[in-house]
Formats: structure tokens, sequence, C-alpha cells
């Protein structure tokens, strides 16, 4: 069944210590492992959090202080989750907080994996990104409402409030001892789960959804460049000329004045990474690392005034969609067409990818193609890098009584067999496979997927696989992904990743003020509202120091030297000390 929460509308879409670390060409990069150096890592290093839903007999009191230890012991032998709770007396209820991939109810995935496990699934379905964080604080403000798995996204304060509140299950144990989530991290990157560990060693959020080391890439309309004998920009300053292009000699050719260089999602600084890489050790929200080892606020880098300059003259010489500094989708701007330069997900190469084909049932003769980053002043072109942390988490909460069979359910759920049913259907009835090219018989983002409720893509970012399971990537698309990822590290190495997202009390105290202020001034300074002018920099740098920016910075120094000699001591530890897989 599913839950609709009142007055929203239906969306359209790791205490134990670490274990031996068995690898095969590491390398190590200022104390980051390169993804893709790993082959095989980490037999036992413990992952994440919470998560699905509630059971039967789901506990509603309420537990305090750092986790819920209020939960049954570890049983003695592991569980067989498909045949040990037979009969309607060990059916489970579980109810799972979901915002993107199916939500519709009752559907034939959600029935075989109920008739499968025992279990009777409830979704409680949150509205779009705008309102879904509000949505999740309702949820888990009171145990009747709680869901047993709950789903969020940079959600960290309310994380940590969670968590010492003991909303949520450490699930360490049994990520140890059911291990398909925890070995494909270990296989992607271990470090993921490293940023999901306590610094006790308790998982309390498991990570749901990891991108690939870089999962954009920038895309230009190939017949507008035809159309205006026009060659494909390698440096800033040839993007900006064929953007000018592209909106000022109807590249259409239809005889109106309707095209624009560039668009992308609203309100996303990753729009601008084009000219945000083209200047080192600055960033559009994250914390930065020069090569003398210096922490820096990314928005408040020197280096930041000068590419905010530059795309505030390009928006107000007309060459960017002004929806741009609006609350617009990428994939739904995309579709309709309108400009010809974007910086986007390495996926619309899919033959799937349904922005794509929206946009070609309107644009037939059209042609979107991904091309190298273009180089800016420091001569260096770069991907945006993704964190090798989760952006999206999942929690097993104190509503759930039986934490270790939900967790054994939803484990088993994601092995690659089971994974690839779960998101792409049958082979034969929803999809094909011919010389190893997945093409959708039933697209799992299609209408018939909705209008036939079989389900595909249920409980999406609630573990993704980006390794075989993710068969609609084509040959050609993965080649994309694995530039992508390569022409990202050197900009990798100048970002800092937090294992706590709270690393300091002033942080806490002042980050949410202060990431405020930046984007408030940052976009004021793209629609043209603010002064970009050494003088109005400085101002904008004062306002944050009033907010307390220099305080924050001397914590995070101070955080980021012994979180650099942590991983490093991880490193060895698990690279010098390597016995046999563990069990």
């Amino acid at each position: 069944m599913v839950s609709r929460l009142p007055g929203v509308r239906q969306p359209v879409i790791i205490k134990k210590q670490f274990l031996c670390l068995k690898e095969k060409h590491n390398e190590v990069k200022g104390g980051i492992f390169l993804k893709s150096n790993i082959k095989k890592v980490l037999c036992a290093l413990l992952a994440g959090a919470m998560m699905l839903g509630a059971f039967a007999g789901c506990n509603n009191a309420p537990a305090s202080g750092g986790g819920n230890s209020d939960i049954p012991a570890l049983r003695e032998e592991p569980l067989d989750v498909v045949n040990d709770f037979k009969g309607e007396e060990n059916t489970m209820n579980v109810s799972v907080s979901v915002m993107t991939g199916f939500t519709q109810s009752d559907s034939t995935i959600e029935k075989e994996l109920e008739e499968k496990y025992n279990i009777n699934i409830e979704l409680k379905v949150l509205p779009g990104w705008n309102d879904g964080q509000q949505q999740i604080r309702n949820l888990m403000s009171a145990t009747d409402t709680m869901p047993n798995i709950i789903w969020w996204w940079s959600m960290d304060s309310d994380y940590a409030m969670w968590k010492e509140a003991g909303f949520l299950v450490d699930v360490s144990d049994y990520m140890n001892r059911y291990t398909n989530m925890r070995d494909y991290y270990n296989k992607m990157d271990p470090m993921t789960l490293f940023y999901a560990t306590e610094a006790d060693g308790a998982i309390y959020r498991i990570p749901g959804d990891v991108a690939e080391p870089s999962c954009e890439c920038l895309w230009i309309r190939q017949d507008w460049l035809d159309a205006l004998n026009l060659k494909a920009p390698t440096t800033v300053e040839e993007l900006g000329e064929v953007m000018a292009a592209f909106t000022e000699q109807d590249p259409d050719g239809n005889g109106e004045n309707d095209t624009y260089g560039m668009n992308c999602d609203g309100e996303d600084f990753r729009s601008f990474w084009p000219w945000i890489q083209g200047y080192d050790y600055t960033h559009y929200d994250r914390f930065t690392v020069d090569n003398e080892g210096k922490v820096w606020y990314g928005p408040a880098h020197p280096n930041t005034q000068k590419w905010l300059a530059e795309c505030a003259d390009l928006y107000a010489k007309g060459y960017i969609d002004p929806s741009i500094i609006t609350n617009t989708d990428r994939d739904q701007e995309m579709a309709k067409g309108g400009f010809g330069v974007t910086y986007s997900w390495c996926a619309y190469n899919n033959p799937d990818s349904q922005t794509m084909i929206s946009f070609y049932a309107n644009n037939p003769d059209a042609e979107w193609v991904p091309i190298d980053m273009v180089a800016g002043e420091n001569g260096n072109p770069q991907e945006d890098p993704a964190t090798s942390a989760a952006w999206a988490y999942f929690a097993i909460t104190q509503t759930c009584s039986d934490p270790e069979r939900l967790y054994a359910i939803w484990d088993d759920m994601n092995s690659l067999d089971n994974y690839i049913h779960r998101r792409w259907g049958t082979e034969g009835e929803h999809y094909t496979m011919e010389d190893g090219v997945y093409t959708p018989i039933v697209g799992a983002q299609s209408q018939e997927n909705n209008e036939q409720n079989i389900g595909l893509y249920l409980f999406d970012n609630l573990f993704n696989r980006k390794d075989e399971g993710n068969i609609a990537n084509t040959a050609d698309t993965k080649a994309l992904f694995d530039k992508s990822g390569e022409n990202s590290r050197d900009r990798y190495a100048q970002l800092v990743e937090w294992q706590d997202p709270n690393f300091a009390q002033s942080w806490k105290d002042n980050g949410t003020n202060i990431g405020d202020a930046a984007k408030k001034y940052m976009w004021s300074v793209i629609g043209g509202q603010a002064d970009i002018s050494d003088e109005g920099w400085n101002a904008y740098i004062e306002s944050l120091n009033g907010y307390g920016l220099e305080e924050v910075l001397a914590d995070a120094q101070e955080v980021y030297d012994g979180l650099e000699a942590a991983k490093e001591e991880y490193v060895s530890n698990n690279t010098n000390n390597c016995n046999g897989d563990a069990e």
C-alpha cells in the first residue's frame, strides 16, 4: 500500500573495528583512494545506517542517547530471509519513505517482494525536492508516523539529532553478517563506508546512492554547430563565443529570436562548472584545500570572484537562459530544447534516457553530443568530481522490532541478480540483452511502467548499483563515465570530505547562515543584483566573517589535519595486515 502525505502532490518519479583489506593495484593520492584503481578492497569495512520500514510488532518505545540500544541481540546464526519466516504469523509490516523512482502502490514488483520475503510493504511517498525534507522531518517527529526505513538527503543536522535521540539503529553487526551491500561499496570505493561510519565504529546511516567518480560532462548541440559552421569549443573563451552565436545567429533556422547559448538545472551552481573548474581551489559550496594544505571555504576563495564575474557577464549579455536563476528542472528544460550548451549527466548518452527520448520526439533532426571539458585559466580541464560519501542515505528506525531481519531482507534484495530484476524487470518481457546491449521493452521511466503498475525502479536511491548491475549503460556510456571520472581526480584532490558533516561546533552553529549568505550573494551576482567588484566582494567576505567564517575555518583546519592522519592510519592498517577474507 502507499501513504500519501496530507496536502502533498504525487511526485512523478559503517562498533566494530576495520577488518582486513585485500587489494590489488591500490593507488593513494593525498590519502584518498583512486576509484579507478581499486580492484578488490576492504574485506569488512562496516557500512552505513538505517533501512527499510516497519515490520509487524514494531516497537514504539522511544530510546535516547546516541542510537537505539533497545534492539534484539544479533542471532546466533545468519537468517535465511526467504525460507525462515513462512506462515501468516511471521508476516512483517514494512513502511518505507520513498521519493524518487516508482511510487505507486501494489505494483507487480512490490507484490513479488512481499511474497518472497513474507512482508507487507507500505510506501510513505514524499513530495518533490522542494518540500521533501520538511515532510521527512514531519515523519520523524513522532513514533506513529516514523517509518521503519527513513530516506533522506543533505540533512546533516537532522541526522545528528535523530542519532542522538536514539531514533536510528546501529547496523554495523548486520553489515558484517549480510554482505551484499558492504561488498559492493568496498569494491567500488571503500572510503564510502569510511565516511558513513561513526568515530566508535557504529553505522546508523546506509549509503543509498553514491555517484560515479564523476557523472557529468559538457554537452553541446552538434546540429547547431554545423548550422553555423562552428567547431566545438576547447577553451572557456571559445565556449563563450559559441554561446553568443547560439543566442544571436538563429541556429535552429526558424527566423525567431528564441534560442540561448546555455541552460541547465535552475538554482544549481553545477550549471557553471565549465567556468568554476578553470580556477583552482574554488567551489560553489564545499570546503577546499590548496597545495600548501590550507583549508578554504570554496565560495569565499578569491578565485570564486573570478568565475562569478565571468558567468554574470554571460548572463547579462543574454547568452544564458534567464530561467537558470529560478527553480527549474534540467531534465524538463533539456527536453524542451531552446539552448545549445549544458553541463549535465553522462547517462543522457543511454538509449533509455527519458530526457533525450522526450527531446528527440520534438526535435528529431537535432543532435546533442558530449565534448571534452574546456580549458580555463589554470590550463587543466577537469570534470566536477563526486564525493566518496553518499549524497543520499537511508536508515532503520526505532519503530522496527526486528532490524536484523529487515536489514537481511534489504541486503538480499540488493544482490546483483535481485537488484537487476527489481530495477529493470524480467529479460524478454521488460528488456532484451543482445551482445551485452540492454534494450528496454518497457522502460523504467516510461509511461507504460506507470500505466501497467509494473514497479520498475522501486526503491530508487535506497541502494543503487553502478557496477554491472547498471545494465542500462552502453559501452559508449560506460566509457564516458570512465573518462569523466579519470578527468576529475586532480580536482577531487582539492576538495575536503568530512567524515562528520557537522565537523565542528562552530560549523554546526553557523554553517547554515554562512551557506545561505553565500548562495544568496552568488545568485544575486549572476542575476545582476549584487556587486562583484572588489568593493562588493570584500563586503561579501566581511558578511561571512560576521556569521563566524573565520572561526569555522580555524576549526576546519584542525579537523582536516586530524582527518587526513586518520585516513592515512586507516589505509596503512588495512593494507599491511591482510590475512585473507573476512568472515
